[in-house]
């Protein structure tokens, strides 16, 4: 599928009939989705379960964010002075292969890619990773941080700047999908990924979220930035403290200032998410710290970044007393 600017840009907008039509589902969703009591258990080597009461099998993910991987070649020469700052740190390569190489042996179910994967949409960049993911032979899920689609300096607003590259740079990292919102079924889970890459939530990736989790099976839910909870600090989405008095990095990043406030729907997302019966636990990155909390029941995790090495190998299946009637 052909995803072309100005598409990407009405998909943005807030689309009062969509999100109307897909709120009137929700609604009237003849039941309401079955409450899960979910457990986790996570060590130091990144390996975390999670314990779903009334799964039959399980789900194997490996999950990674922030790589900032920093390729580039002469056919982005003209960009060169948009990218020199985040190309002085060059994420690793070997990083992300290898994170690939163990979930090929593991012979995951999915690969859950939460951002900021590269640094700059250079065409080097993206080949890369796409070839990368496509040698691994296995199924993936993308959703884009605040650098993969950023070159510094370019100008144009937050919003223009995602609706210019996304598309034009990095498609073949969606394979087809809506870049701000999609979902994928895996083994009786579904998984839903919302771009909050601006720090803002549309309306319609609001009515999105809730019509996907209205549908019943256990959801995890993928973005870059992390919602917030106490602890989590300003880079967060649906953060109280944001905005741009706390703002310190704009000059350096070359990009518009922050709003005074992010969008009401960012706050209701949140709000939606902890409300969710069904949750199984959001995944998200961006922060480049492991942070894990749990609000009012929900489970959410932060995970540090790929280019120090680190990922996440996460079993999502029947929790302890299912097995043990299993066995």
């Amino acid at each position: 599928m052909k995803i072309d600017r100005r598409g990407f840009l009405k998909a943005t907008a807030c689309s009062g009939v969509v999100a109307a039509a897909a709120c009137v589902r929700v609604r009237h969703a003849p039941s309401r989705p079955k409450a899960l009591d979910v457990a986790y258990s996570l060590d130091t080597k990144g390996t975390l379960r999670l314990f779903v009461p009334g799964m039959k099998e399980s789900v194997r993910v490996f999950h990674a964010s922030d790589t900032h991987l920093a390729l580039h070649d002469s056919r982005d020469d003209a960009y060169a002075g948009n990218y020199a700052r985040m190309a002085k740190w060059p994420g690793s390569t070997k990083a992300f292969s290898d994170t690939l190489a163990k979930a090929a042996a593991a012979k995951a179910d999915l690969i859950a890619l939460t951002g900021d994967i590269i640094s700059f949409p250079t065409l080097a960049n993206v080949e890369f990773v796409s070839r990368e993911l496509e040698k691994s032979g296995l199924d993936w899920m993308y959703t884009a941080g605040n650098h993969d689609w950023h070159f510094e300096g370019v100008p144009g607003s937050d919003r223009e700047q995602r609706a210019e590259w996304a598309p034009k740079r990095l498609a073949p990292l969606y394979r087809g999908a809506n870049p701000l919102m999609s979902s994928k079924v895996v083994k009786g889970v579904r998984f839903v990924a919302i771009d909050d890459s601006i720090y803002h939530i549309s309306e319609e990736q609001l009515a999105f979220w809730r019509a996907e989790a209205a549908k019943g099976e256990p959801v995890v839910l993928m973005m870059h930035i992390p919602i917030w909870a106490e602890g989590f600090g300003i880079y967060t989405c649906a953060c109280p403290s944001w905005g741009a008095a706390t703002d310190k990095i704009w000059e350096i990043e070359r990009r518009e200032k922050w709003a005074e406030r992010q969008s009401r729907e960012s706050f209701a997302l949140r709000e939606d998410v902890l409300r969710t019966p069904n949750l199984v636990a959001v995944l998200t990155g961006h922060i480049h710290r492991g942070l894990n909390a749990c609000v009012r029941g929900k489970h959410l995790f932060s995970i540090p970044q790929n280019n120090k090495g680190f990922h996440w190998d996460i079993t999502i299946g029947p929790a302890k007393e299912d097995e043990e009637l299993k066995s």
